[in-house]
């Protein structure tokens, strides 16, 4: 009894027991910093876990190109740089790791000049300090009639300024370009053919390069250094050059001496995917149509005018394109920059054959008569005795296609027989035992070309 009534005095119900509790439980959680009371360094450690990789991935770049290579799947990270200032700044160094820069179809409205459309970009970037947090640039451009000045006159080196006041002001160590074949041409100083462009399906290509990232102790020296405003950096000494081509033949065409985003940093290596030839198969003489392509330009020719734009630091070259006419590889083979690496693909891995829209009018059987002519006029010029021109300095040859299996077995029969310091090292990969061959060219005197050939 006395220990009812002294419950009953002091009022503890089971209500107030968990009233009791409550409040505690409040308290604590108050006396406990939440999410937003973290330090920087552990939030920025948790957003890393929103991180994903950037959309231009390597094995996305060997499809057949799109516009939308540069969607990502979500938009997680972005979603919480929204939350607050806080957070915004916490995310800001893996927001802006992989940036991007679109340029859309003016649609029959005034064409736009690019220099004036990067501008507020650039000016975001000084302002954020965005230098050394982007690590990748992709510039998509979907005007095939893009300018950096006005008038239409053509003007050589159009865009050099362009790319001298870009790379003022980022610093990345990969560069993705993604426009149609014609703005490719104007972007790199290329000279592209579009007289049988109608008979091409491609509304885009892809053009990337690569580098080393700076030397740590270089970075710092950077980041010590103040970065110029953007009205103060001084213009590259190639001002554009206009020329009258009225009456000309393409052939007759002044060329530009260099190419100023292939000369803008020491790139190591270099990717170039020209899309589908396929619907050109469906036209008359097939095998005489002329690509949009920069492919002829930036490899040069035996012209002492007509050198290549591929700098000597790039010895990683990636070539891909959905069966490409012979005529079109001829060219790219016998000129060969200086490499290291090169890797070849130009068999579709998309249903391209299956789609019935895509192959009106088009015989698979021409499709791989030009595949094996392709491969036959690498093949040559890898295999001769003693190797061409600069095939000799090739040290990995690597096909995109090995999964065409009877394709691929026939190339590593002929392999082991022709041999010359070539073996096997994985499905598509072929690599030069540098001292066989000098071992080999030594006993045997080799000083002409072999008459191998693959048909």
């Amino acid at each position: 009894m006395a220990s009812t009534s002294t419950g009953s005095s002091t009022g503890y119900t089971a209500d107030r027991v968990t009233q009791d509790i409550r409040e505690i439980d409040c308290a604590e959680a108050e006396s406990k910093p939440g999410i937003a009371g973290l330090p920087n360094e552990l939030l920025c450690n948790i957003f890393h876990f929103l991180d994903s990789p950037k959309p231009s991935s390597s094995s996305k770049l060997h499809d057949e190109p799109s516009f939308e290579i540069t969607l990502a799947d979500n938009a997680d990270l972005k979603s919480t740089s929204c939350v607050s200032k806080l957070w915004r700044q916490a995310t800001i160094p893996m927001l802006f790791k992989h940036a991007r820069f679109i340029i859309s179809d003016p649609r029959g409205q005034q064409r736009p000049i690019l220099n004036k459309q990067i501008w507020p970009f650039l000016e975001f970037v000084q302002k954020k300090k965005l230098r050394d947090v982007i690590t990748t640039f992709a510039l998509q451009i979907q005007d095939r009639q893009v300018a950096n000045k006005i008038g239409s006159d053509y003007r050589l080196y159009h865009f050099s300024s362009f790319w001298h006041k870009l790379f003022e002001i980022i610093n990345p160590v990969e560069l993705l370009i993604v426009a149609p074949a014609a703005t490719l041409g104007v972007l790199t100083d290329c000279y592209v053919m579009l007289e049988d462009a109608w008979s091409f399906d491609c509304p885009c290509q892809y053009l990337r390069l690569k580098r080393q990232p700076d030397p740590v102790s270089s970075v710092t020296e950077k980041k010590s250094e103040e970065r110029p405003y953007i009205s103060e950096i001084e213009s590259p000494p190639k001002p554009p050059e206009v020329e009258d081509r009225t009456g000309l033949q393409p052939w007759e065409y002044r060329r530009a001496t260099s190419s100023a985003v292939f000369d803008i940093r020491p790139w190591t290596a270099m990717l170039l995917n020209e899309g589908s030839f396929v619907r050109a198969y469906a036209t008359y003489e097939f095998w005489q149509r002329q690509a949009p392509s920069i492919l002829h330009d930036l490899v040069g020719s035996a012209d002492p005018d007509h050198e290549s734009f591929i700098t000597p630091t790039i010895r990683d070259l990636e070539y891909i394109g959905i069966f490409p006419m012979s005529r079109h590889i001829t060219p790219f083979t016998e000129n060969l920059p200086r490499l290291d690496r090169l890797y070849m693909q130009i068999v579709p891995r998309n249903e391209i054959l299956q789609n019935k829209d895509k192959m009106v009018q088009v015989e698979q059987e021409d499709l791989w008569m030009e595949r094996n002519s392709c491969y036959a006029a690498v093949m040559r010029e890898l295999f001769s005795s003693p190797p061409t021109g600069n095939f000799q300095y090739l040290e990995v040859f690597e096909s995109g296609d090995a999964a065409d299996r009877d394709a691929w077995l026939m190339a590593v029969e002929y392999v082991k027989r022709a041999g010359r310091g070539w073996k096997i090292a994985g499905d598509g990969v072929f690599v030069k035992d540098t001292s066989v061959v000098q071992t080999a060219d030594t006993e045997n005197g080799d000083s002409h070309n072999s008459t191998l050939s693959v048909n």
